[in-house]
C-alpha cells in the first residue's frame, strides 16, 4: 500500500509540474528566484519529484556555472532532508532487518563512509531512495554531507550542460518514473519471498 501511494505521488507530480511552469516560474520572481528555487527543491525534491525538475529549468533561466551551483545547493539541502527523516523514522527497522551484504558495507560506512557515500552518489545521482539508503544506514553525518558534496558533482553539471535534452526525456513519459519506482518494489519483494522460501537462506538469517 504505501509502494502504491508513493508511485501515485510521484505520477501525478511530474504530470503536474513541467520544466517550463518551473522556468515561468524562476522568471518572474526575480532577483528572489535563486532563493525561491533552492527553497523548492528543498521541499518537494525529498517527497521524490526528481532533481531534473529543477535543474533543467535553472540551465535554461541563469549562467551554467550559477545554475550548477544553485542545483548543487538544492540537492544537498534536499538530500540531508530525506536523510534525517530516513535516521529518525526508519532506522531502527532498517537495522534489525540488513542482509549480510549490505551489514558489510553498513560496517564501512560506520567506519569512516566519505568514499563509499561518495561512490553511492556517482552511480545514484541525486535519487531520494538513496538518501533513505544512507539515512537508514550507521554512517555518520559529516561523511554523509562529504561523500554527497563530492559524489552529487558529475550528475549535477551533467543535467546542468545536457540541459533542454535531459528535459525533453524526462518529460516525455513521467509515468516512467513510477515505472521504475513500481518494477524496483516488485524486484525487491520477489526476492525477500525467495529468500524466505530458501530454507538455508532462512536458517542463516535466524536469530
Amino acid at each position: 500500500m504505501v509502494v502504491i501511494v508513493i508511485v501515485a505521488v510521484v505520477v501525478m507530480l511530474n504530470q503536474a509540474i513541467s520544466a517550463s511552469d518551473v522556468e515561468a516560474f524562476l522568471v518572474e520572481r526575480g532577483w528572489l528566484g535563486p532563493l525561491v528555487f533552492v527553497v523548492t527543491m528543498w521541499i518537494l525534491q525529498p517527497l521524490l519529484l526528481p532533481g531534473p525538475v529543477f535543474m533543467v529549468p535553472a540551465s535554461l533561466v541563469w549562467s551554467a556555472p550559477a545554475a550548477i551551483a544553485l542545483s548543487w545547493i538544492g540537492n544537498m539541502g534536499a538530500s540531508f532532508i530525506a536523510f534525517a527523516f530516513a535516521r529518525w523514522v526508519a532506522q531502527d527497522w532498517a537495522q534489525q532487518r540488513l542482509t549480510d551484504r549490505l551489514r558489510a558495507w553498513d560496517d564501512r560506512v560506520a567506519q569512516g563512509g566519505v568514499r563509499e557515500v561518495a561512490v553511492l552518489r556517482l552511480f545514484t545521482g541525486q535519487i531520494t531512495p538513496a538518501d533513505w539508503l544512507l539515512g537508514a544506514s550507521s554512517v555518520r553525518l559529516t561523511p554523509f554531507f562529504l561523500g554527497t558534496a563530492i559524489g552529487i558533482i558529475p550528475s549535477v553539471v551533467l543535467v546542468v550542460l545536457v540541459g533542454a535534452s535531459v528535459g525533453d526525456w524526462l518529460f516525455a513519459e513521467p509515468s516512467r518514473w513510477g515505472g521504475a519506482l513500481v518494477a524496483i518494489a516488485i524486484v525487491g519483494t520477489l526476492r525477500r519471498i525467495r529468500r524466505r522460501g530458501n530454507p538455508t537462506t532462512a536458517a542463516h538469517n535466524a536469530p
